[in-house]
């Protein structure tokens, strides 16, 4: 089984291996680094030193500033011989430089040359222009404290990366709790739901920005969560009473046919009040199974094939249509297609083609055109109240009468991207599907 380990531990040792790189790093560039800058600086001033000096100066400024010049004739290969107590001090002290400068100074060939000599913890700079006034002029700096200056230099860089290191470390370990905190609260807020605690709102603020969205989607799932589970709680009462009714009167009176004790007077009578509420029964269930069989479709990539509205529309009102009934139905169809499943949508009009006429007085009236199927009704207004639940399940309407159809209908439209609206017109009501806009 793989290991896991814990997020914290695992920033931490990110944050570790990055700090020990950038030392590691540090420690090998710097060095080199800060001896080029050194050098650089120290021959920088000997050159401009140099530019400075004219041939009687020679004398007056040698020393100056730490900085010694000798002057070789172009002619000769030995050294000025007027050579003072200093130049005489520092050849007994530096023999090896000097003759390797002496060397140097008949060699060189570049107008000017920068050399470092290095004897135990003493760095001796030199430059030699071959181009001084048509001689030759060397100019040197004994640094006895290069090792010293550099270490230092060294170590206060080390000081400065460590302090900051150290500030780096402070501002990880609260932006790392903080981190961890969120997570626990996100991890807790989840907990909660899985337990079916969905009562207690998530609050959003206290938090970055990015964590805020995370909160702001996880109080939103909580909304969606509790009305579902809502939804689900009266879907259950409304079920247990929509089918308490005929199951009652299906077992009062079967008992009453077997204790003799006919309701209706006959027993032909009483059975066909038996078959009528298991008929009843039997389409409340196959509601419940379709609606429930419509979320499954929906979680499917069903590629929708297209059908004639007007065709369906037909056909349906051709054997839904009771002639003894004082309706009228009334079509105005054109040739729209529409996308989707025959059968679904044969579901479809039947649900809202029985609705209508359950409430219609005279007339109902179906108009398929330019792709938008609508279904007028001359029945009552529907109550303002009932805007935002009508398409519910079990929702009570006009008269207490409660069932699944318009929540089929909508569940079953809005599978292919369609929607499903009404609007309260003078003299009636008028149910209108049309294709959401994407």
């Amino acid at each position: 089984m793989k290991k896991i380990t814990r997020l914290n531990y695992q920033l931490f040792l990110t944050v570790c291996v990055i700090i020990i790189g950038s030392i590691v790093v540090f420690c090998t560039i710097l060095p080199s680094t800060m001896r080029y800058f050194f050098d650089n600086r120290i021959f920088n001033h000997i050159v401009e030193v140099q530019s400075q000096l004219g041939q009687e100066g020679l004398e007056k400024y040698n020393g100056y500033d730490g900085i010694y010049h000798i002057l070789y004739s172009q002619l000769e290969t030995n050294i000025d011989e007027d050579i003072t107590e200093d130049l005489l001090h520092q050849r007994l002290m530096y023999k090896e430089f000097f003759l390797q400068m002496d060397d140097k100074a008949v060699a060189e060939q570049k107008p000017l040359g920068m050399y470092k000599y290095v004897q135990g913890h003493e760095v001796i700079y030199y430059v030699i222009n071959t181009q001084y006034e048509g001689d030759i002029l060397i100019s040197y700096k004994i640094e006895t404290n290069y090792s010293m200056l550099s270490n230092q230099l060294f170590m206060n860089v080390l000081m400065i990366i460590g302090i900051t290191i150290g500030i780096i470390l402070i501002i990880f370990y609260k932006w790392n709790a903080r981190l961890i905190n969120n997570l626990k609260d996100i991890q807790f807020k989840l907990d909660e739901i899985g337990e079916g605690n969905l009562n207690n709102p998530i609050k959003t603020d206290h938090y970055t920005a990015e964590f805020q969205e995370v909160m702001t989607s996880l109080e939103t799932m909580r909304q969606k969560l509790y009305e579902n589970d809502q939804v689900k709680q009266d879907m259950i009462h409304n079920i247990s009473h929509d089918l308490k009714t005929p199951l009652s009167v299906i077992k009062n009176y079967a008992e009453g046919i077997i204790d003799a004790v006919y309701p209706y007077g006959t027993v032909e009578e009483t059975a066909h009040v038996i078959y009528d509420q298991a008929d009843r029964l039997q389409r409340r269930v196959q509601s419940l199974l379709y609606l429930n069989r419509l979320e499954y479709i929906k979680s499917q990539k069903e590629i929708p094939d297209t059908f004639k509205m007007k065709d369906l529309v037909l056909e349906v009102v051709g054997y839904m249509q009771d002639r003894e009934e004082p309706l009228y139905i009334e079509s105005d169809l054109d040739e729209s297609y529409f996308l989707g499943d025959t059968e679904k949508w044969r579901i479809v009009i039947e649900n809202l083609l029985d609705n209508a006429k359950r409430y219609a007085k005279s007339q109902i009236r179906i108009i398929v055109k330019d792709g938008v199927f609508s279904m007028y009704n001359d029945g009552p207004p529907i109550e303002a109240s009932m805007n935002g639940s009508l398409f519910n399940p079990f929702e009570v309407g006009k008269g207490g009468v409660t069932g699944l159809g318009l929540s089929i209908v909508k569940k079953t439209v809005e599978l292919y991207q369609y929607e499903i609206t009404f609007v309260n017109e003078r003299g009636g009501v008028t149910f209108k599907i049309t294709k959401q806009i994407t």
